[in-house]
């Protein structure tokens, strides 16, 4: 079977991550994997490790510029006369919407909605564009991959398709993450990971951590993962408030899984999600969990592995605090968490079921 993956952006990230997944599992299975993105970003020099095609369309982009949609369009329409795959499988709204305007039903389509463009934080007019455009596009999506009842649920209320072409199956991640922990005893380590864009929000954490007791505070690190547009004005803010707060940029995934064994406590702080990874490959490591109550998240962070709260500074501080006192909390809800992602978000879990979606489409 040839399967041609379409994502917008090469850097690293949820989807990305999500997308190397599948090329590395579905090329053991004898698969022929191409996966079409914009060039030079981790998702290009994984594929190339993992011994998959990678096709650089360099109009691939968010932006709503009609020579660039036309450009991108008909670089899909080339690649797929050439490769002729039997499934061409989206993931991100704009490269769903780029895709599905150039195969037009003629090849079998698969749209994984790791969160939709239509999300409520939006501006209500590009809200509204977005949302228009998925309506145009959606009759020719054979299957919508959904990675949250949440996302699902949003798809429905909006009409999209009919529920029967919908199917929930969520992120996996490795769960077998047993090497030894080397954490630094003097220090709790709060930790981030994620790209420092809308919609993440570490400057709140940033902001609790500073109002905290000082002599707590002194005895908090708090490590961000990853790199993006936020990064000098959280570097700034964190000087200015006095909390420390150490950058590692973008980091591999072996490299990621590192940082979080060495942690105390993940803080994932957003104003909407899909379902995020990060708390996925963070409760694996046996992390109790910090994070907004929005989107898919509650599916997975509860009050038995960790805590949910709202994008105040206030309720993120009582949570950092009480974890912070509690390393017998922390324990038991690290432990917890780390339960529940062996046995329900598994990489074979979620390889499986999409196996199964490609394999319902193609008779």
């Amino acid at each position: 079977m040839k399967i041609l993956y379409l994502i917008t952006k090469s850097e690293i990230g949820g989807a990305q991550t999500h997308v190397a997944d599948l090329c590395r599992y579905f090329k053991e299975k004898d698969f022929e994997i191409v996966v079409m993105s914009r060039g030079g970003g981790w998702l290009e020099e994984e594929c190339k490790r993992i011994g998959v095609g990678f096709a650089i369309n360099k109009y691939f982009s968010n932006s709503a510029n009609p020579f660039l949609i036309c450009k991108a369009i008909k670089e899909i329409k080339k690649y797929t006369v050439e490769f002729k795959p039997d499934i061409v499988h989206c993931h991100s709204s704009a490269a769903a919407f780029l895709g599905r305007l150039a195969i037009r039903g003629k090849i079998k389509t698969v749209y994984t909605a790791h969160g939709w463009g239509f999300n409520l934080g939006m501006n209500p007019l590009v809200r509204l564009s977005v949302l228009l455009a998925e309506k145009i596009t959606a009759r020719y999506t054979d299957v919508y991959i959904c990675v949250s009842k949440f996302v699902k649920n949003l798809g429905l209320k909006y009409h999209l398709a009919p529920e029967n072409k919908f199917k929930l199956i969520y992120n996996g991640v490795d769960t077998e993450v047993n090497e030894p922990v080397d954490r630094n005893n003097n220090l709790i380590n709060l930790i981030f990971v994620g790209r420092l864009a809308e919609p993440k929000r570490p400057e709140l954490t940033i902001e609790a951590i500073s109002l905290l007791p000082q002599t707590i505070k002194d005895n908090i690190k708090f490590t961000i993962v990853s790199g993006g547009l936020k990064e000098g004005f959280l570097k700034k803010l964190a000087e200015e408030k006095k909390v420390n707060v150490e950058f590692k940029g973008d980091l591999s995934k072996e490299q990621v899984i590192k940082e979080l064994k060495q942690a105390d406590i993940f803080v994932f702080i957003s104003a909407w999600e899909g379902f995020p990874y990060t708390i996925l490959e963070a409760m694996s490591c046996g992390l109790p969990v910090i994070a907004s109550n929005v989107g898919g998240i509650s599916e997975v962070v509860n009050e038995t592995n960790g805590v949910l709260v709202k994008n105040e500074i206030g309720q993120i501080q009582a949570a950092i605090l009480k974890l912070v006192n509690d390393s017998g909390l922390r324990l038991q809800l690290g432990t917890k968490g780390k339960e529940l992602v062996k046995q329900n978000f598994s990489l074979e879990k979620m390889y499986q079921a999409v196996e199964e979606v490609y394999k319902s489409i193609i008779k």
